[in-house]
């Protein structure tokens, strides 16, 4: 667990909170009446889990008992290269209702997401990285009901985050953990025979392989031209590798897949008249489709395919495979394949390979049988 004190509040747009000493103990605090807000930033540190939510911690207490107050907190996401400081960045909205203790004065401990509204360790949508800068407003705002009429005394804030294990790799999150756990197995601690260079070529090698199995699939709606038979892939879906399945906009049934380009060539030159698209067939970079469609539609082909995911790096930028922890073992075995494929020349290396080569393929097979089925929503926006 990694845990970052706030030490500093600066103003905000409304009133703001006071500083104070409480009487007895003369610890200090900050006082908030409702509408009360602060502001302060930190950076997400070097060890941070990715995916993992960061939560708010506050130690505080109030003059009344069994009454209401409500923290509002608005997280706003800065990635240092990729945002500039006058332009909008993305953000998300937390609130917390409490309610005091039946004993007054008593230091209560709080503490409430303020990151993953939808997703975990993401805001609205992009993932959390190390290095990226976490601006918060934090308010006071009025609460359901039976709203305490006194300040809160807010004596400790801090943020919270799960940390990332370590490793002996210099490389980011889970990519660092098969770096070490193919040292381990290679008998190399360092890199003498393998570097950290080749551990991650293979590993996007690995990625390929797994990319051309069909693993990563998703969905994607492309316009439909009036008249036009032709749909480039590439413009479309960059990163496709394969189309298991095409909707046409307001149809039930998934479009058929002719079994070759000269089946599609016989329906055009009996008819081309344009009507609801019922047959494709892919060639090369392209889908064809018979017959065109009537008019035009901004979602008309709804399109299921696999694709090939980002590069995985060594920085924090992208450290994560896009497949369940679980099975990271796929791409340590992949990779312990490639060494002994490479220092074929040496005693017992065929037999490593060999050995790793069906330690992949059951791990693979085992990944490959979690993928998700075909899951296509049937929408339509003309």
């Amino acid at each position: 667990m990694i845990e970052i004190d706030v030490s500093t509040l600066l103003p905000s747009s409304g009133a703001v909170p006071c500083n104070g000493y409480d009487a007895v103990s003369q610890a200090a605090y900050t006082s908030w009446d409702v509408n009360d807000e602060a502001r302060f930033s930190v950076r997400v540190p070097e060890n941070y889990l990715a995916g993992a939510n960061f939560s708010l911690n506050i130690r505080e207490s109030t003059s009344s008992a069994t009454k209401k107050h409500k923290w509002q907190v608005t997280t706003l996401l800065l990635r240092p290269g990729a945002h500039q400081t006058d332009e909008q960045a993305e953000s998300e909205t937390f609130a917390s209702e409490c309610e005091s203790s039946a004993v007054e004065d008593l230091l209560t401990a709080r503490s409430f997401d303020i990151t993953g509204a939808s997703h975990a360790g993401r805001i609205s949508d992009t993932a959390i990285s190390a290095g990226d800068l976490l601006c918060l407003t934090m308010k006071r705002i009025s609460a359901s009901d039976n709203e305490d009429p006194d300040p809160i005394k807010v004596f400790d804030l801090w943020l919270s985050m799960s940390a990332a294990e370590a490793t002996v790799s210099a490389c980011a999150g889970r990519t660092g953990k098969i770096v070490d756990t193919v040292r381990d197995l290679f008998n190399e601690s360092t890199g003498g025979f393998i570097s950290d260079d080749f551990i991650l070529r293979s590993i996007n090698r690995c990625r390929q392989d797994l990319a051309q199995a069909g693993y990563w699939r998703r969905e994607a709606w492309i316009s439909a031209a009036s008249g036009q038979n032709r749909i480039d892939l590439l413009m479309n879906l960059p990163d496709y590798q394969d189309l298991h399945q095409i909707h046409f906009s307001g149809q039930v049934h998934p479009m058929t897949a002719l079994p070759g380009f000269e089946a599609y060539q016989e329906l055009k030159t009996g008819s081309n008249t344009p009507g609801t698209p019922e047959y494709y067939v892919v060639q090369n970079d392209s889908v064809y489709v018979w017959p065109p469609p009537q008019t035009n539609l901004r979602s008309g082909y709804c399109i299921y395919y696999s694709y090939l995911p980002e590069d995985i790096t060594c920085s924090s930028a992208n450290p994560n495979p896009p497949i369940p922890k679980a099975h990271d073992m796929v791409f340590v075995y992949y990779v312990l394949k490639q060494a002994f494929l490479r220092d074929r020349h040496a005693p017992g290396a065929d037999v490593k390979f060999n050995e790793y080569a069906r330690l992949y393929e059951m791990e693979k097979q085992a990944l490959l049988g979690e993928a998700d089925p075909p899951r296509l929503s049937l929408r339509s926006y003309r």
